[in-house]
């Protein structure tokens, strides 16, 4: 799947290529912004990154307990539905983004490859914050104890995604570094016109 993505992105003309990036890019945040605000609205008494990494079936339920208590679960259900929205223009955008950096650099080169390792991890960091989602709604279902190995396996998909996308922002940044200079060195080298 990986590979049929880079390649269709690769295929596409620099101009087109740009075009594409610049339109994920505002789907991604034009999702993001929606999600943030649902989120909100859905009164999760902590921030998601904290919610996500509880490793714990009693604190998750305590967070639901409190929205059931306030009346916003269901707009908490609609948020994590909504979350898969976010997640295809994540990986969208990083495919993108990764496929557009590796074109500043040679076939084989090393701007090349972190390009395609930015737009690998973007691929990653999305399917298992897609996983993720899927525990979630698992854990929904119960509503005097969530079981621990859940719990668990919850908090495992949301740690490995972000290790995921933090890796493919760094590579993005790097790629994107070191393409750029190669290509200021390029410049510097040129012979110049009597």
């Amino acid at each position: 799947m990986f590979t049929l993505l880079k390649n269709r992105a690769e295929a596409l003309s620099t101009r087109s290529h740009v075009l594409v990036t610049l339109a994920s890019f505002a789907a991604f945040q034009g999702t993001r912004i929606n999600l943030d605000a649902l989120y909100a609205k859905s009164g999760h008494p902590v921030d998601y990154a904290t919610g996500q990494l509880a490793f714990s079936g009693e604190k998750i339920l305590g967070y639901y307990d409190a929205m059931r208590a306030s009346g916003t679960f269901g707009i908490y259900v609609q948020t994590q539905l909504f979350d898969f929205l976010f997640i295809l223009s994540v990986i969208a955008f990083g495919i993108c983004l990764g496929t557009l950096i590796s074109r500043l650099g040679a076939p084989g080169s090393l701007v090349r490859k972190i390009g395609g390792g930015a737009a690998f991890f973007a691929l990653a960091g999305g399917t298992l914050d897609a996983m993720e989602n899927l525990v979630s709604f698992a854990m929904m279902q119960f509503e005097t104890a969530i079981p621990n190995g859940l719990a668990l396996v919850y908090s495992s998909f949301a740690a490995l995604k972000f290790a995921s996308l933090t890796t493919a922002m760094a590579l993005a940044l790097t790629g994107l570094l070191v393409g750029l200079g190669a290509i200021g060195l390029r410049m510097l080298r040129r012979p110049k016109a009597a």
